[in-house]
């Protein structure tokens, strides 16, 4: 298994999160979501922010 394929992606942001580092979020239905930063965390879960409408987040719209 190469570290390529166990590298996640940011659920907020869409940066690969490197093998070690990073943050698993697991919420009350059971899904995951993997966060690169406490930033992207708090952007997407406690304020409810869209990636979309932030300069610094690098995710695009078709992903």
């Amino acid at each position: 298994m190469s570290v390529s394929s166990l590298a996640k992606k940011c659920k907020f942001c869409g940066r690969k999160i490197p093998p070690g580092t990073g943050i698993m979020y697991v919420r009350s239905d059971g899904s995951i979501l993997f966060f690169c930063s406490s930033k992207c965390m708090k952007n997407m879960i406690k304020l409810g922010r869209n990636p979309k409408k932030l300069k610094w987040a690098v995710k695009s719209s078709s992903s």
